[in-house]
């Protein structure tokens, strides 16, 4: 088996999933289970849309990022997911993200392909 990910590009599945940001709901973050990611932020008078990037978490610097080509935004993890009376919440950069929809994990004995 191969693998060409370093140990700080692994996301945890804890990060799965679509994310909204509370105080600013047409900021979202989606992260699937192969590690591709898309976010849509509007921060201020900016706003950007990364499709087709790869999510990454530093362990070392707490720092989630969307990368595509090299170019996106990154986030330091304040506080990973976990669970609240609202829902499961992360804090990036100070702002909080909801998480409002889960995707299920692929079986890891499974290498990538079809299955009929």
């Amino acid at each position: 088996m191969r693998s060409d990910e370093s140990h700080k590009s692994v996301i945890g599945s804890d990060y799965v999933g679509d994310w909204q940001d509370v105080s600013n709901p047409t900021s979202v973050i989606r992260i699937l289970p192969s590690g591709s990611a898309s976010c849509h932020i509007v921060h201020g008078a900016t706003n950007y849309t990364i499709t087709g990037g790869q999510a990454t978490f530093d362990k070392q610097t707490k720092r989630l990022a969307i990368k595509f080509f090299f170019v996106g935004p990154s986030w330091h993890v304040d506080e990973p997911p976990h669970q609240t009376t609202d829902g499961l919440v992360m804090k990036l950069d100070g702002q909080i993200f909801r998480k409002f929809r889960s995707y299920s994990l692929p079986s890891d004995s499974k290498t990538p392909g079809v299955s009929i």
